[in-house]
């Protein structure tokens, strides 16, 4: 696999609350966007990061990795930033949403809570492959309102799971369908905020450099609107 990243706090946010790693050794990649309310999230996504990756990095010395060991990941993940929420004062309340992908060859998982989302792009057509833990896509799924509805609800950045939220965690965990030349994208809501899948799959459809690409995202999101931090990462399979 090849990778890339890029994060940004965005032309309206003072403080960029999302964070990231990929390690192309292992075939992984995070991605975490702090919630800014209460406090702390930037502090909520760093702790996850690095947790999961501790954790995995640990197992794939052994094993390779599975569905079942993202999961745990972000268990691990949640209890210690639940724990440190607890403990600390200033950190009360913190959480942050937190999206991990593996890939081996043809083989491949993806972990999730929140509405950082994972895509998958083969030839020229974009396929989420994660569904949103929120308040609007509830009302979608019950056919409330329409996803055009929900891209400008007031409460669309309402997250109904997250790292840290509570004690407990249900992580979404699914397998990976991959093919030659497949490019995964993993990104916080900052990007989808603004661009539209169509928009993200003509980036996508001129990325031959992977960092240029991430970097054309970026600077669409923000000539957009920029209205919240936004980070993407994108893996070539």
């Amino acid at each position: 696999m090849r990778a890339a990243g890029r994060t940004d706090t965005g032309r309206v946010r003072h403080e960029n609350q999302d964070a990231f790693a990929l390690r192309e050794d292992l075939g992984l990649a995070v991605v975490a966007d702090g919630v800014s309310m209460p406090r702390a999230g930037g502090v909520a996504a760093e702790i996850a990061v690095e947790t999961a990756v501790e954790y995995l990095a640990g197992v794939a010395m052994e094993e390779p990795l599975t569905g079942e060991h993202l999961r745990r990941a972000l268990e691990i993940a949640n209890e210690r930033v639940f724990g440190l929420s607890s403990a600390i004062s200033a950190y009360r309340g913190m959480s942050t949403t937190l999206v991990v992908t593996v890939v081996n060859g043809a083989r491949g998982y993806v972990a999730h809570v929140g509405d950082s989302r994972v895509y998958r792009y083969r030839r020229v057509e974009l396929t989420s492959l994660t569904r949103d833990h929120s308040v609007v896509q509830r009302r979608v799924d019950a056919g409330l309102i329409s996803p055009a509805q929900a891209r400008i609800a007031r409460d669309r950045h309402v997250v109904t799971r997250a790292i840290g939220a509570e004690p407990t965690l249900r992580p979404d965990i699914g397998a990976l369908d991959l093919e030659d030349g497949d490019l995964l994208l993993l990104c916080s809501d900052g990007l989808t905020e603004h661009l539209e899948d169509d928009e993200i799959a003509r980036h996508l459809a001129e990325a031959s450099d992977l960092g240029e690409t991430a970097d054309r995202l970026v600077k669409a999101a923000n000539d957009a609107g920029g209205s919240d931090n936004v980070t993407v990462v994108l893996i070539r399979c």
